[in-house]
């Protein structure tokens, strides 16, 4: 039994080990930050159409590094409680790799809207805004 956990230990460090091995170009260092990247959206601004009133509308901001630095983002914030993040990617992502931020919209309250995700990251500004634009079709 003993030497049964001896080969899962042995095993399990291995692993982790190359695991760890394989992320190595993806670890965040202060050269990355002291040298900003480029950023840049397939789609920076995203018409919606016309939606009902209280219903959701999903979509992704596709992007890539265009940059010559490994690309950080340090968080994502949504202008309103309409907007909910998905998720955004936390590791490193590579100059000419590309990404993309999933959110869901959805309309509150009746009428023209336009909203803003801020996205903060190394890149120069620090603070990247893509926008969500639509009408909200519904009684007022």
């Amino acid at each position: 039994m003993k030497g049964l956990i001896i080969i899962f230990i042995s095993l399990s460090v291995t692993i982790g080990c190359q695991i760890t091995d394989k992320n190595k170009d993806r670890e965040i260092t202060s050269a990355m930050l002291e040298n900003p990247t480029t950023i840049e959206f397939e789609d920076p601004e995203h018409d919606f159409g016309e939606i009902s009133l209280g219903s959701s509308v999903e979509f992704s901001f596709k992007f890539k590094n265009t940059g010559e630095s490994p690309l950080i983002i340090q968080s994502v914030k949504a202008a309103c409680g309409c907007t909910v993040l998905k998720d955004w990617p936390k590791e490193a992502i590579l100059p000419g790799e590309s990404a993309e931020i999933p959110i869901v919209f959805t309309a509150k309250y009746a009428g023209s809207q336009k909203k803003y995700v801020s996205i903060i990251a190394n890149t120069r500004p620090s603070i990247t805004k893509v926008y969500l634009i639509g009408k909200a079709i519904g009684p007022e």
